[in-house]
């Protein structure tokens, strides 16, 4: 069943907002890292290694968590359970690219490293909050 999103949450996931993405280490404590992602057909994408923690996890395990915070106004989040539908080769850095260009406006600059893949979410839940100050 596909979650329905508020449209003040889908325009918190089109900006360049960071997201806390959380996985379980195999010892079940947490592991957060804060990572550039984007939302693409009602998926949320994350461009990293195979040789991250984060990647490693979730092949063990395929449920993660996030908190996205708006960048001009920390009063502005959602909070996400997500699950890894995917991971996917970025080999070419195509996808890579396309975060990048969100963020900084111009192409991923560590073209490097190999093993480059995309994990593709679902968002299961979502919470979204704007306080008013």
């Amino acid at each position: 069943m596909e979650v329905q999103l508020e449209s003040a949450l889908i325009s918190l996931l089109e900006k360049a907002n960071f997201l806390q993405l959380g996985s379980v280490n195999v010892d079940n404590s947490p592991h957060i890292d804060t990572v550039w992602f984007d939302y693409t057909h009602k998926k949320l994408r994350v461009a990293t290694t195979l040789k991250t923690k984060k990647a490693k996890n979730l092949q063990k395990n395929n449920k993660a968590f996030g908190v996205i915070t708006q960048r001009d106004n920390p009063y502005e989040q959602a909070q996400l359970t997500l699950k890894l539908k995917e991971m996917m080769s970025d080999d070419d850095v195509s996808v890579c690219d396309d975060i990048a260009i969100k963020y900084t406006g111009k192409p991923f600059v560590q073209r490097h490293h190999q093993g480059r893949v995309v994990l593709v979410f679902d968002i299961v839940k979502a919470c979204y909050h704007k306080a008013r100050v």
